[in-house]
């Protein structure tokens, strides 16, 4: 047997492109603006139409991991260079060049995440423009962030749902690079949220044999160890492996606040023919940390308590599984049709005790506190078709993807708590006094829902003209969830179907500069305890967006550098508000809008330096609620956002391999609640550093994160519980390559 290998461009027809200089005014001006750094327009003068042939997953020749796949096919992106973002998967779901995709894509690759010494993911997401750190659940999740002013949960692992059930949060150490969509993604992700969501890639086989040990440690107390190896496992190269192992112990800068965190992430993949492979893959996560609410706010005022200060019970640890396997088959049919098959099944558990403060003494010291005990399992099952071809239509060129979706989501969740007002479990807040007998748990909560859901969703790439594209695609979702209360008892059931359209433009005047705009909508049910949240008999309307934006990107210095600039509007209706009639219960009757624009640059500005940086304005307000006024600003969004990471690499002489650069990420004030109540979190500004070296097989790394000990809050769900950011930490870094 042969490998696969990358096919060659097929060329179905050829346009001749006038000279740029022919063109219209509008095209001269554009050119004028962005001609710095730009190629040669002379050099493209003519240019063809390549409908290129599909591939499965090619063994990538030139990097020690990943894979590498041709454009426009189904497929996973492997490695690239720097911070380099020239293809996304996440806009259309195939591998396609950024210039054609009429949405913001932006990518934060292997190299980023080195750079920056982080272990999850939550970390990365500080330099990723737009997006917001919302509640964290005690720091058993990374599930609840805002992406252009929209909450939303979804976090998916190549094309597949990580967030059902309360997983932890995603470990570092197997992913490849990490996209973050702005913008609606129902049409092809299904029920989502109009702001965006992130897509992890994952490491994949490689065809060069190698072994990478690494051990990072901090000043908080983290120990590390990871194991990142990969090659063939025959002699003919068909069958490739890569294998990711981290285990680690860690501190915290918060008092009694530990953990311990397991990966186990085996691939294998098979090529057993030159036109089929097969690809399976595990990721295995073992999770220990003490439940942490953070700090309180006095009088809706921050910083009379110290940011180490612990309030729940030490020793109260909650423990988290996650085991998922997902399953690919690639089949190529012809030079122009492709095929992918792929499951994912996981399964998990959370269990744990913790104590939360609900509410303060007149004293504003003596806090009263419940006993939280969870047990929580989930099984997740969902299998994907997809079927992918080109072909020309009247001289119209076309990418057309097909595909079938099947999902099953069965959840079981038990939690106990006591009753704060009754035993109130009390504490000092100023001096804490730990240990005190457990009060009796009189408060059940115990539910089973089971969720299915079929998806049909149709996608067209269309090529107009050498300058003009379009993208339309449409998603049909036949959704049913049963929801079973048995303590105390109740019922919700809802059958749903949804058509989630989405179309887009493209022109582009020169070769390296898109104009776009693009529209799209989301379809999210509300289920789990929201759904039964509702006067009986009653069920929730799922809540509906709508998503617009027009922007433009350019790819300088010979494509190695992408800017991207975006003006958008998200419109989200039947949110979840207070039912003004039943105390208690909630109406899907709410409405919220935000908009703004954003501006991001990522990729290399020369061989020596790499930045990833951009800035967000989000207005993001109620726009109907039975309780917020009209313009309330949304919790946890902040107008005015914004990062630069920037990194420089000596590529030559004595101090080749040595790297130098730093971070600054800029927050604006913003609500510390959801209810209007005047709590706002203050606006900050945090400066990161890093230094390393790489010597032949070796890299030695050094990361300052915050280093002027800036005091700041990244998130709250209430004045009870506000997360504080993390003060000066070191972190050291060592990796050895065979």
């Amino acid at each position: 047997m042969r490998v696969l290998q990358p096919t060659r461009a097929r060329v179905h027809r050829r346009v001749t492109r006038p000279s740029h200089r022919a063109r219209n005014g509008t095209g001269l001006a554009l050119a004028a603006v962005l001609a710095a750094g730009a190629p040669s327009s002379e050099a493209r003068a003519q240019e063809s139409v390549a409908l290129e042939e599909l591939s499965v997953e090619a063994v990538g020749t030139g990097a020690p991991s990943g894979t590498t796949t041709t454009a426009g096919t189904i497929g996973l992106i492997g490695p690239t260079p720097g911070f380099g973002a020239g293809r996304a998967v996440s806009g259309t779901k195939t591998d396609t060049p950024q210039l054609d995709v009429p949405q913001v894509v932006t990518v934060a690759p292997r190299e980023a995440i080195t750079d920056l010494a982080a272990t999850r993911v939550d970390r990365v997401f500080n330099y990723l423009p737009g997006v917001a750190q919302q509640n964290n659940f005690g720091g058993l999740s990374i599930f609840s962030y805002a992406i252009r002013g929209v909450t939303t949960s979804e976090i998916y692992q190549n094309g597949f749902p990580l967030n059902r059930g309360t997983p932890p949060p995603p470990d570092a150490q197997n992913i490849e690079r990490i996209e973050v969509l702005k913008g609606p993604g129902a049409g092809l992700f299904g029920r989502s949220d109009p702001g965006g969501l992130v897509n992890i890639i994952t490491k994949q086989p490689t065809a060069q044999r190698f072994v990478e040990f690494g051990n990072q440690v901090d000043s908080f107390g983290l120990t590390r160890g990871t194991v990142d190896a990969g090659g063939p496992l025959n002699e003919d190269g068909t069958v490739l492996y890569r294998f990711n192992f981290a285990a680690q112990g860690a501190g915290s800068f918060r008092d009694f606040v530990d953990s311990d965190r397991l990966l186990v992430a085996p691939v294998v993949s098979w090529q057993i023919t030159p036109d089929t492979r097969i690809t399976v893959e595990a990721d295995i996560q073992r999770n220990r940390i003490i439940f942490d609410r953070g700090v309180i706010a006095i009088n809706k005022q921050l910083g009379f308590l110290p940011i180490s200060r612990f309030l729940g019970e030490p020793g109260q640890s909650t423990y988290q599984t996650q085991n998922i396997l997902q399953a690919r088959i690639d089949h190529r049919f012809n030079e122009d049709w492709q095929m992918r098959l792929a499951t994912h099944f996981a399964t998990g558990t959370l269990d744990g005790e913790s104590a939360e403060i609900r509410s303060i003494a007149s004293d504003n010291r003596t806090v009263a506190r419940d006993r939280n005990v969870r047990d929580y399992r989930w099984d997740v099952a969902v299998g994907q078709a997809d079927l992918i071809g080109r072909f020309d239509t009247g001289g119209i060129g076309h990418t057309l993807l097909l595909g079938f979706e099947r999902e099953s989501t069965d959840s079981r969740t038990l939690y106990l708590r006591s009753n704060f007002r009754t035993n109130p479990y009390a504490l000092d807040i100023y001096a804490p006094v730990y240990g005190q007998a457990l009060p009796p748990l009189t408060i059940p909560r115990n539910n089973l829902e089971r969720v299915t859901n079929t998806a049909l969703y149709a996608q067209d790439q269309i090529v107009l003209s050498p300058e003009w594209r379009a993208l339309v695609a449409t998603r049909v979702d036949i959704f049913e969830d049963s929801f079973r209360e048995r303590i105390p008892r109740s019922q919700a059931d809802q059958s749903r179907v949804a058509a989630s359209p989405r179309a887009g433009l493209i022109y582009q005047p020169v070769p390296w500069l898109s104009l776009y705009t693009d529209v799209g909508t989301s379809f999210r049910p509300n289920i789990g305890p929201d759904a039964a949240a509702v006067s009986p008999g009653k069920s929730l309307k799922p809540e509906t967006g709508q998503g617009y934006e027009i922007g433009a990107k350019a790819e300088l210095f010979e494509g190695n550098l992408l800017l991207t600039a975006a003006a958008f509007r998200v419109d989200r209706q039947n949110v979840l508000t207070p039912d003004p009639n039943n105390s208690g219960f909630s109406l899907a009757a709410g409405a919220v809008r935000s908009q703004g624009f954003e501006l991001t640059a990522q990729g290399q500005l020369s061989p020596e330096l790499k930045i990833l940086a951009g800035y967000v304005y989000a207005d993001a307000v109620v726009t109907k609620d039975n309780v917020l006024p009209v313009g309330a600003p949304l919790i946890n969004v902040p107008r005015h956002s914004g990062s630069l990471l920037a990194v420089y690499e000596v590529q030559g002489g004595d101090w080749k391999g040595f790297g130098i650069g730093g971070g600054v990420r800029g927050v604006g004030e913003r609500p510390g609640d959801a209810a209007g109540s005047g709590f706002v979190l203050p606006a900050y500004i945090a400066a990161d550093a890093l230094a390393y070296y790489r010597y032949e097989n070796l890299r030695f790394g050094l990361n300052v994160e915050n280093i002027f000990n800036t005091v700041y809050y990244e998130s709250s769900l209430n004045v009870f519980r506000v997360y504080p950011g993390s003060p000066r930490r070191f972190t050291g870094s060592f990796t050895v390559r065979f």
